[in-house]
Parts: structure tokens; sequence; C-alpha cells
């Protein structure tokens, strides 16, 4: 449904609006007013599924047909990568709209690609992050409470990944050191503030709290992986959760309870102090999670035990890092209890 360009000269004057249907409805009373204010051109894609090559390529080729100036992308990680991906292929800008505060997705310079079926297959680093991020509490704190706890577990994994993969690391520089001091104060502003986010959300209010987590959800966290990026980077906390990606009723359950449950591996993984793990556990259950496979509605067999570990193990993001692959499996087994 394309407009008539009423500003000559501008530099953006075509778009395509790329998004779900919520997520274009929860921001369509603002966006596209706003797009006809400006004169701005724009055609919609209906995204559906997952962040993938037949969704990125039908978006690539709705712009080599339409020749957008700018991609918009609407609504939550998959639907924003998709956005992200067909604009760095096709060489244009990307604007995101996040309308969950359920990943660092918007903001981030990484790309997470699936299979049709919704099984991880890699990371993609464009060249840059998105050069604008347009967030709106209102519609934040009006979507489902689930997706806000799925960023608190994502974005909590950014000081536990990073303090776990820096020491290791030959390669580290200022930068990465810089991260993980950005990751710690992401953990304490979460453990601090998260409750109190909680409860504005379930009354629909906005305060200061609800705020910090909404920022470090989309914004921070994507800041620890910029400047993380030699160092400060995925580990085995995501791993994980690109391995439970294989499970029947996997994509029922949100990209950060399954991250949350790789955390609790990890600190099993590597003999976490005690404190350290209770800590933790009393913040999942404050959000209503219980970090395991039947705390996560998955099957526990024998068999799918076999299948988390062997794609977290072999999975890259835990390759490079040096942590025997016996302990991986046996603290995989004994966590999924």
């Amino acid at each position: 449904m394309g407009r008539d360009r009423k500003v000559v000269g501008t530099i953006w004057q075509k778009t395509i609006v790329s998004g779900g249907t919520r997520s274009r409805a929860s921001i369509a009373d603002k966006l596209f007013p706003a797009l006809d204010k400006s004169g701005i051109e724009y055609i919609v894609n209906p995204f559906v599924g997952e962040t993938c090559l037949i969704n990125i390529n039908k978006l690539v080729d709705m712009c080599k047909e339409f020749k957008p100036d700018f991609i918009i992308g609407t609504g939550g990680g998959k639907s924003l990568d998709t956005a992200k991906y067909a604009a760095e292929l096709y060489g244009v800008p990307v604007v995101t709209i996040p309308t969950i505060a359920a990943t660092c997705a918007a903001s981030s310079n990484q790309i997470i690609v699936y299979s049709d079926e919704g099984e991880y297959l890699e990371n993609v680093y464009p060249k840059t992050n998105p050069p604008l991020v347009i967030t709106d509490p209102e519609v934040i704190v009006n979507a489902p409470i689930e997706y806000f706890i799925s960023g608190i577990y994502d974005s909590l994994a950014k000081w536990y990944e990073g303090s776990a993969s820096l020491p290791g690391s030959d390669n580290a520089d200022v930068f990465d050191y810089m991260a993980l001091s950005i990751a710690k104060m992401l953990k304490n502003t979460i453990y601090e503030e998260a409750a109190a986010a909680m409860e504005a959300i379930k009354k629909k209010e906005i305060n200061k709290e609800f705020i910090d987590i909404t920022n470090l959800n989309i914004y921070t966290a994507s800041t620890v992986q910029a400047l993380g990026i030699k160092a400060v980077r995925n580990g085995i906390a995501h791993s994980i959760q690109n391995g439970l990606t294989l499970l029947e009723g996997s994509h029922d359950v949100t990209h950060g309870e399954k991250v949350a449950y790789g955390i609790a591996v990890q600190l099993n993984v590597l003999h976490s102090l005690k404190e350290e793990m209770d800590e933790l556990i009393d913040l999942y259950k404050k959000l209503g999670l219980t970090p395991t496979f039947k705390g996560l509605n998955l099957k526990f067999t024998e068999e799918t035990v076999r299948v988390v570990a062997h794609k977290a193990v072999t999975d890259v993001l835990m390759a490079a890092k040096p942590f025997e692959l016996q302990m991986k499996l046996m603290h995989i087994y004994i966590i999924a209890h």
C-alpha cells in the first residue's frame, strides 16, 4: 500500500515496514501517521516465523522491487534480526522499533539465524549497529510480561558469560574490560530493581525501575556485546539455549528462559560458589522460573539431554572456551533433573 511522495529532496523517501501483525498494530497509531506526515512512501512486509533464509530473502526481494532508502523493523528479536539482515544484504540503513524488551536485538550488531523450523544455525555480524532505535515505554509496558522477563534473563547472561570467558582469553583489550564493568553494573541493577520493574508492568505503570530495566534489556546489553567483541561474548549459557532449540516444545519457551537455564548450567559446570547459585535461584524464584527441563515444560529423557548436550558442546560459542567435555555433559545431565 504505497504512498505518493510528498517531500522532494529528502534523504529517506521510501521504506519497507517489516514486522508481525501484533507489533505493527501496537505502534500503528504513531508510526504510520508520522511516515505520512513526513512524506515517506512505504509498504508493509508481514513478518511471520523465524529469522531464516526464506524470510530474509523474501524481504531482500521486496527491496529489489520497491527500492527503499531504509528498512523499518518492528517487534521482537527474530523480526528485528530479519530486518537487520535484509538491510545489510541490500545495503541500506535499518531503523528498529522494539515493541517488547525481550532481547537486545534492536540495538545489537549481532543477528541470530535459525532454520525454517527454529533450530539455531549461526550468528552473523553486520558492519554496524542499527543507526536508529526507537523505544516507546508505553508500548513496552503494555506488552506481555513474559517477554520483559525474558529480556532480564538474556541481559543477565552478559555478566555470567563475560566473567567466565574473559579470564581465559589471550586477546582481551581495554574495551573487553570496559564491557565486563558495564555487565557487572547491569547485573547489580537487575538484582536491585527487577522486582519493582515487574510490579510496574503488572500495574501497567511506568516507574524508574521499569525504565532502567527496559534500557538495560534493549541498549546496555548490546553495548556489552559491542565493546566485548573479543573476549566478553556468548558462551555456555547461550550454547545451552541453542541446544534447547532442538527439543519439541522449546519454541513455546522464550529465548530468555532458555538462556536462564543455561546460566544455571554454567554455574554448575564451573563449580561456582554455592552463594552465587543461591543468589541466582532466589532471583529466578522472584521472577517465576524453575531452571530445569520440567520447569521449562520440556520432556526430560536420556535422549533429550543427549541432544541438548551434544548441540551445546559442539556449538561455536562454547567450542572456543577451555572447558573439559565430560564435565559439561555431566553437569548438563545433573541440572536437567
